[in-house]
């Protein structure tokens, strides 16, 4: 028996080392590709956390993927509105007179073009280490001194972005460096994506401040606008129908004194007392409409505590007083706290028709909280602007707004809940 063709007992026959050395191959290529891709991944994602605007980050990260893929030379081409690619700042590997940098290359309309379709639609061919569809491409830009190139769409999901390109391996370019092009132009269209929208929010935020400083701006105007028509208002009042009203007290005094208490004498001691009322509640008015800080009597809860006792001597409404604040509130902060609840308990004794009226006051997350609760018939809150007699409800959110507070007002059928926040400071 011919046994010549057999292989001997224990070793490998020819057809066996055949299969484990191409085993042994493409396990050591499918461990190189996993090294790349690893490596590329991790030089890409570096740049994340990087200050530099894109065009220097990705000037920077050709000479990056020049390394991964033994090239010489590599740029990143940005894709216009228009279609045409344009090079980005710095390209790795290119001297400053190269043609390269005053280059404009069109992509082509409707997928037709060259580039289009090896670029972004991957036909691209590798022959001996190089593309030469790519390569005349180069030539007819007047980029002459290329002797090899591949390159791969710089996208980020469906979005294009450019195209990246690597120039001139020593030994050119294999599958494997295309396919690792390929994957750096994903992972670089991420990152470009990820710097836009942190650049987007940036500018938001820039924005967003600058209207928040119109916003104050516009707030105080208003404010010192209003605190202006106030004054007038409260000037007005104090020197004009106070002083007559007060005269007329002194006429009606003589009068009464006179009458020696005969009929009209009653007559003109109820005319007195409803002077005295007319008085005191222009008095209280003057109080209301004056932009200048309240005097408070000692402490804000001895103030709010003063003006319950008013309410319920004057109008009957029963009061409960839960003030829970310490001594040491800023002035400012009391006075503009009081102006505030002084509004809503006159609201609640004016229109609310209310029996009882509570008042909550504490210090909390850094400033003061007072919810003033009524059990009146309550109002359209959203419409409480424009509502005879509420335009003191514009005031108080005004009064909180421009230190940084906030002022809420919840209304039912079953009452009303004005509440008040400031910032301590």
């Amino acid at each position: 028996m011919d046994t010549t063709a057999l292989p001997i007992a224990g070793r490998p026959g020819r057809n066996g080392n055949g299969v484990a050395a191409r085993s042994r191959r493409a396990s050591g290529q499918l461990e190189r590709s996993q090294r790349s891709a690893l490596a590329a991944l991790c030089a890409v994602a570096s740049y994340l956390d990087s200050d530099e605007d894109m065009p220097t980050l990705v000037g920077r990260l050709g000479g990056t993927v020049a390394d991964l893929t033994g090239a010489q030379r590599a740029a990143f081409w940005r894709l216009g509105p228009r279609g045409t690619l344009t090079l980005q700042p710095t390209p790795f590997g290119f001297a400053r007179e190269s043609a390269i940098h005053g280059t404009r290359l069109h992509v082509g309309a409707h997928g037709d073009g060259v580039l289009d379709s090896i670029v972004f639609r991957e036909d691209l061919e590798i022959v001996k280490g190089t593309s030469p569809a790519l390569d005349a491409v180069w030539h007819g830009a007047g980029i002459g001194d290329v002797k090899s190139s591949i390159a791969a769409a710089w996208r980020a999901g469906d979005r294009r972005i450019g195209a990246v390109a690597v120039y001139d391996a020593e030994h050119g370019f294999s599958p494997h460096d295309l396919w690792l092009l390929r994957l750096v132009g994903l992972a670089a269209g991420l990152v470009w994506q990820y710097k836009e929208l942190e650049d987007d929010r940036g500018r938001t935020a820039v924005r967003l401040e600058q209207a928040t400083a119109a916003r104050r701006q516009l707030l105080n105007n208003i404010a010192a606008g209003g605190d202006q028509a106030r004054r007038r208002f409260a000037s007005a009042l104090h020197d004009d129908s106070l002083q007559l009203l007060t005269g007329a007290e002194l006429q009606l005094e003589r009068l009464r004194s006179e009458a020696d208490g005969s009929l009209p004498g009653l007559q003109l001691d109820g005319l007195a007392s409803t002077l005295h009322r007319v008085e005191d509640s222009l008095r209280r008015l003057l109080t209301d409409v004056s932009p200048e800080p309240l005097q408070l009597p000692s402490d804000l809860r001895e103030a709010i505590s003063e003006r319950l006792e008013s309410m319920r001597i004057r109008a009957g409404i029963e009061p409960h007083n839960d003030s829970r604040l310490p001594n040491d509130i800023p002035g400012a902060i009391q006075s503009i706290v009081m102006k505030n609840v002084a509004e809503a308990l006159n609201n609640v004794e004016k229109h609310a028709r209310a029996t009882k009226v509570m008042v909550a006051a504490e210090v909390v997350d850094g400033g003061v909280r007072v919810a003033i609760a009524d059990d009146g018939t309550g109002f359209v809150a959203a419409e409480s602007a424009r509502i005879p007699g509420h335009i003191g409800l514009v005031a108080m959110r005004e009064r909180a707004q421009l230190i940084g507070g906030e002022c809420r007002i919840r209304s039912s059928e079953e009452g009303t809940v004005v509440e008040v926040r400031v910032p301590l400071t």
